[in-house]
């Protein structure tokens, strides 16, 4: 009964050891999951910076199409009027395009950053989850190795006081009391 005991111990730390192992293996899938996640922000990082050189770009048009308009009223020939209202249609087209474009990225940067914050919220309390699951664990370890160490005392007693009350068959005057032989 002890021996099942003691093989049942031993079954519960393989369970206690392959499931230990399975948290291990949810933690390194967390941290490659963080260190995606991780480059995603560090590309919506470049990207804002992309759309801040846009601004940038779209706020130059914007003064060279004031520039473009002073000059207009600078100059009074009607035909650079024509071709200046030309090009200044075209940089009011690009300066559109660019604000749709800079709008699109902004969007999708808002999206993508409350996904993230989302996805670390939850990334955060399943951490909390396994870290106090390894704790108990953990407890249960220590437990069980105290049982076994105390298990492995008693059986140490036992066999101990056995070995004692067991009389010594090859001891040569307790044989001849009995009228036996040397064995």
């Amino acid at each position: 009964m002890r021996n099942s005991a003691f093989v049942q111990y031993l079954d519960i730390a393989n369970v206690i050891k392959t499931e230990l192992k399975s948290v291990k293996q949810k933690i390194f899938k967390e941290k490659n999951i963080n260190l995606k996640q991780q480059k995603c922000i560090e590309d919506l990082k470049f990207q804002l910076k992309n759309q801040q050189i846009i601004e940038s770009e779209r706020d130059q048009l914007r003064q060279e199409l004031k520039n473009i308009r002073q000059q207009k009223k600078e100059s009074a020939s009607s035909i650079n009027v024509q071709e200046y209202v030309h090009q200044i249609q075209e940089l009011k087209d690009q300066v559109i395009e660019k604000d749709k474009t800079v709008k699109m990225v902004q969007d999708l940067y808002f999206m993508r950053s409350t996904e993230f914050t989302d996805e670390i919220e939850t990334l955060k309390n399943e951490k909390s989850d396994l870290h106090s699951k390894l704790q108990s664990q953990d407890n249960s370890v220590k437990q069980l190795t105290e049982e076994l160490q105390n298990l492995r005392h008693e059986n140490y007693m036992l066999s101990s006081s056995q070995n004692q009350q067991r009389p010594n068959y090859n001891n040569r005057h307790y044989n001849n009391r009995r009228g036996g032989r040397f064995r």
